[in-house]
């Protein structure tokens, strides 16, 4: 089966990683690109490898020259049927298309955009021409059926994120010191100035508390301008984009998790995988991922966002409805409390659930996450489309 994939490759998000770790460990079929950004980030480039790769704005394929806004949608088309591909994979964006694609089976894979599409034409056009979807939780397919009222198959295929070549089991429970971590990009939903709250909180409260923030992103400056305000420069540490995480989550206690929208916590799965216990929201498929109580504590958001910009002097951009867990409906978003993050971490500690935790965590994720079972179901998913 040839399978031709229209992505974003600008910059690495969740949707990437998956894409390029399928790329790796595909075992059937043949696969190629067609890239709807106009660069390519340098952190993906590395990863692409002798994949046969197009542009879908570009003139010349090596060459700068795009096509004027008006022909791109009609070049678009001609580019992808003339790649006769036997599945035409859209990860996680709606293009504007004329017409249903010639000749080839459409699906569109949702990593989490769904939640914040527009409800117009051209939205609701491009899901009638497609042929299925791929979701990467229930609540992804939930927030298709709850906004688009799709009719077409969409079938659950959950992310997993290959293991950790290494893997150091904590076996000892922090007491009087703790450190956090955080990885994700740094942008406004991700609620970043969470982790920096809770870590200020437990200082108040005599914790000796650091902080590890991996990733970057627009919000950076906004967030050391927050670090600077509350005077807490010494125990907070940014390290930038990290290839590979496994010495970031074997240096931390906890790992906290607040975006105000998360489809699957891939960094999630990561921190469970290296036995670090998470804190995160009880919203859209986090709970999915972590076993509240179990591997960590899940919390009902309850912070405005304009609260957080209170706080933090940082405005969260997202003006959609998320998935709540507790309901199972679509609810107004909200952040996370540091103040509630903070006691749940000391909750932890001083009733010795730590380790328990940390145990669950690992063995949970060595039992739960296989990736190799992961490729083959996408890759029975893809193939059903087709058949």
């Amino acid at each position: 089966m040839k399978r031709l994939h229209v992505i974003n490759l600008e910059k690495m998000g969740g949707a990437e990683k998956i894409f390029l770790q399928f790329l790796h460990n595909a075992t059937v079929g043949s696969d190629s690109i067609l890239c709807i950004s106009n660069k390519i980030g340098p952190e993906i480039a590395s990863e692409l490898g002798d994949t046969p790769l197009l542009f879908a704005n570009r003139v010349i394929n090596d060459r700068a020259l795009k096509y004027p806004v008006f022909l791109r949608k009609s070049a678009l088309l001609r580019k992808i049927e003339k790649q006769r591909a036997d599945l035409v994979i859209f990860w996680d964006f709606v293009p504007n298309l004329a017409r249903k694609i010639r000749n080839s089976k459409t699906i569109y894979y949702d990593h989490g955009c769904s939640w914040r599409f527009p409800l117009n034409a051209k939205t609701l056009g491009f899901f009638e021409k497609v042929d299925g979807c791929i979701a990467v939780s229930f609540a992804s397919k939930r927030v298709l059926e709850e906004r688009f009222k799709l009719t077409c198959p969409i079938e659950i295929v959950s992310n997993c994120v290959p293991p950790p070549t290494t893997i150091s089991p904590k076996t000892v429970a922090p007491t009087t010191r703790v450190v956090l971590g955080t990885a994700s990009r740094l942008v406004s939903l991700k609620g970043i100035g969470v982790s920096i709250l809770t870590l200020n909180a437990l200082r108040q409260k005599g914790i000796d508390a650091e902080l590890y923030i991996a990733g970057k992103g627009p919000d950076e400056a906004k967030l050391r301008a927050l670090v600077t305000k509350l005077g807490v420069e010494k125990y907070v540490h940014f390290l930038g984009f990290q290839q590979d995480l496994t010495s970031f989550f074997d240096r931390i206690d906890f790992y906290i998790s607040s975006p105000v929208t998360e489809p699957f916590g891939l960094s999630c799965m990561e921190a469970l995988y290296h036995a670090v216990p998470v804190i995160f929201p009880l919203i859209d498929g986090q709970p999915e991922v972590i076993p509240d109580g179990e591997c960590g504590i899940g919390i009902a958001p309850t912070l405005t966002f304009e609260q957080y910009h209170a706080l933090t002097d940082i405005d969260i951009d997202f003006p959609h409805r998320v998935f709540n867990t507790v309901t199972q409906k679509m609810a107004p978003p909200l952040a996370l409390d540091p103040e509630c993050c903070a006691q749940q971490i000391i909750n932890i500690i001083t009733q010795n659930r730590y380790l328990t935790l940390s145990n669950n965590a690992m063995h949970h994720a060595n039992a739960e996450f296989d990736y190799t079972r992961f490729v083959k179901e996408l890759e029975r998913s893809f193939a059903c489309f087709v058949n």
